[in-house]
Formats: C-alpha cells, sequence, structure tokens
C-alpha cells in the first residue's frame, strides 16, 4: 500500500475502555498504519453518515490533518452510509466486514480458498452496487441540458455491473459446488475406511496451527498474526497400534464473521460437522478468554456441529493463567510453547476416539 495510512472508527452502546482493540489488530494484519481511534457512544447510527455531525467535522480533521487514505468502521455500513461518507471525506471507506474479506484474500492459497473468498466479496458487494441506483437518480439534475443523458448512462451502467456480479456469484458457486461434491467423496471413502477424524477450531491466533505443528510434526504456517491461516490442513496422527486418526486444521474464527463467509466456506467448514471429535482451542492469556470460547461455540452451533464431543483446549498458560475458565467439563490447560499439558492431551483424545488410554 502506498499510503496505508487508517482511521478507526465504531459506534457502540457500550462503555467498553477500549472498544477498537480488535479492529486494530484486524487493520495491522491487512497492512494498514493506525494513525488513529474514534468512537461514539449512540443508542442507534446516524441513518446518512453512521456517526453524527460532530463528529463527522472531527473526523473529516482527522482525515487532513494525519494524511489518512483510508477510514475503516467497527460496524456494518449500509450503501447510503458509504456513499455519503466517501462524497465526504474524500477516502476509502470500509467497515469490518470488508476489512475481514480483504484478510482472507491476502491469505487464501488453495484455488479453493480463494474462490471462497472471491465469493463472500462478491456478496457482500452486491448490496452496495444494488443501492447506487437511488444515488444516481439524485445525481442526475444539476446541469442544464446533460442531466438526463448522464442519469440514463448511469443507470445503464449501474444494471451492467448488476449483471455481471450476479453472474460472477454464479460461476464462483458452480466451481465450489465442484469442489464441494470432490470434498464429499474423500469424505465418504475417508468413513468407509472407518478412519477417525479431529477437527481443530478456535478463535483466530489462539494457537491452533502451532498445536496442529507440535502434534503432527506438519509445517503449518504460524505467525502471531489473525487469521494467518486460512485453508485447512489435514495430517493423520498415530498415537498407538490401531490408534490413528486424521487431525484436521481450519481457519480462525471471530466475533460478527461477516455472513458472506459462512455461506461461502460452508463446504470447508462442513468437515467440522462429520468429525469424530473437536478440539476448541482458546487463548488462556487473553483477556477475552469467555467471550472468544462463546463466539466459536456460537459458531458451531451455526454450521450444525454443536453436539460433536468437544475437548476445550485452554493454551498459552505459559503467558498466563487464565482468573475464569469456561464452564465446560472436558477441559485441559496446556502450553503448546513449552509442552505443557501435551501428553494429558493425546490422553483425552485416546479416550473420547477408542474409549481407553493411549497405550491400554
Amino acid at each position: 500500500m502506498e499510503n496505508s495510512n487508517a482511521i478507526l472508527v465504531c459506534v457502540t452502546k457500550s462503555n467498553k475502555e477500549n472498544p477498537l482493540d480488535e479492529l486494530a489488530l484486524l487493520a495491522q494484519t491487512a497492512g494498514y498504519t493506525v494513525v488513529a481511534q474514534m468512537s461514539q457512544r449512540r443508542d442507534y447510527p446516524d441513518i446518512n453518515y453512521h456517526i453524527g455531525k460532530g463528529k463527522l467535522k472531527e473526523l473529516a480533521e482527522f482525515v487532513q490533518n494525519l494524511e489518512a487514505k483510508t477510514v475503516i468502521f467497527d460496524n456494518d455500513l449500509t450503501p447510503r452510509q458509504f456513499k455519503n461518507l466517501e462524497d465526504r471525506l474524500g477516502v476509502d471507506i470500509m467497515d469490518r466486514s470488508e476489512l475481514i474479506l480483504q484478510i482472507f484474500a491476502m491469505h487464501a492459497v488453495s484455488n479453493e480458498g480463494k474462490l471462497q473468498v472471491e465469493l463472500a466479496q462478491k456478496k457482500h458487494s452486491l448490496p452496495r452496487v444494488l443501492g447506487q441506483g437511488l444515488v444516481l437518480s439524485r445525481q442526475g439534475g444539476g446541469g442544464a441540458g446533460g442531466g438526463g443523458a448522464r442519469r440514463g448512462g448511469g443507470e445503464q451502467q449501474l444494471e451492467l455491473d448488476r449483471r455481471t456480479i450476479r453472474r460472477e456469484i454464479r460461476d464462483l458457486e458452480e466451481k465450489i459446488e465442484k469442489i464441494t461434491r470432490e470434498r464429499r467423496l474423500r469424505r465418504e471413502r475417508r468413513q468407509k475406511s472407518m478412519a477417525k477424524v479431529v477437527s481443530i477450531v478456535g478463535y483466530t491466533n489462539a494457537g491452533k496451527s502451532t498445536l496442529m505443528n507440535t502434534l503432527t510434526k506438519a509445517d503449518v504456517l504460524v505467525e502471531n498474526k489473525l487469521f494467518a491461516t486460512l485453508d485447512p490442513v489435514s495430517r493423520r496422527l498415530w498415537l498407538a497400534p490401531q490408534k490413528e486418526f486424521i487431525l484436521v486444521d481450519t481457519v480462525g474464527f471471530i466475533s460478527r464473521l461477516p455472513h458472506e463467509f459462512i455461506d461461502a466456506f460452508k463446504s470447508t467448514l462442513e468437515e467440522t460437522q462429520y468429525a469424530d471429535l473437536i478440539l476448541i482451542v482458546a487463548d488462556g492469556a487473553s483477556p477475552n478468554l469467555i467471550k472468544e470460547y462463546h463466539v466459536v461455540k456460537d459458531v458451531l452451533k451455526s454450521i450444525g456441529a454443536d453436539n460433536i464431543p468437544a475437548i476445550t483446549v485452554i493454551n498459552k498458560i505459559d503467558l498466563k493463567a487464565p482468573e475464569t475458565l469456561p464452564d465446560t467439563e472436558n477441559i485441559i490447560t496446556i502450553s503448546v510453547k513449552t509442552g505443557q499439558g501435551i501428553e494429558e492431551l493425546k490422553e483425552k483424545i485416546s479416550l473420547a476416539l477408542f474409549g481407553e488410554a493411549i497405550w491400554d
């Protein structure tokens, strides 16, 4: 990015001390330099600009003084708000969902991952394109004589854009469906071979990929960033004779995931639906441990995987011992970094999958 200076903005009903902490991490992951943060407490967003007029004036001054090229909102914006903010501020406007999808696009490696991200982005952009019709009709007047021609040309282009995006969405859905059928065939072959499957899920940056590497000696990318890995990775893990299973690492979850993400990644996420066991990895050093745990549980419920047996794995206890643990029965605290609790975790997995300890 030539100029990556970004200002973060949110409208919130709560009195949370640092409401933009997570958005700042997302922005940094996407390569932006956060030069200012602004929050406004109000019961309802402004219909035209999302923030009130006073805050809008303050934001415009920030944009000019800090030479920001992007303003990122922690909330979802309507097409009208996008248009009005862009016109008023003269910079790129982005909302939380768009930022998350941008990060997904950066980290997609496989063909399927790239297709899924592109589909999610198209679905997210469509309402914004559809919402421009009213704006164009309002802009049509003004100059003497030429207004009608401009309005007609703009509306024709808008209709062309709509049709193009819808056609591209259909094409992408067809390609993903083909890959989904192939995935289902592989899963059916796996089920016929009676291979057990364990799926690792968790809030982004909780240490899922590090755990995958530790258990299987895999070489999954590990970075201290949100969504460092996006494409699912499968590895076979041997505990003892007749005690082996396939371990699947999945994309990290986050609060307020764009609904387009769930739709586009359904074929990937449904792998978790067919797992024999789920490892829910949580960051024990996070001040938002309980909230993040419940976000993961909510996503599992949304994809129909909430009734699968699960072990809750509280990671990073070498950094900080959590004050409160999630209220769940099958739970273990570990440190992937130091190895603490890893052998006990393997025993728990063996008991859950095979009904006995590793060497029984």
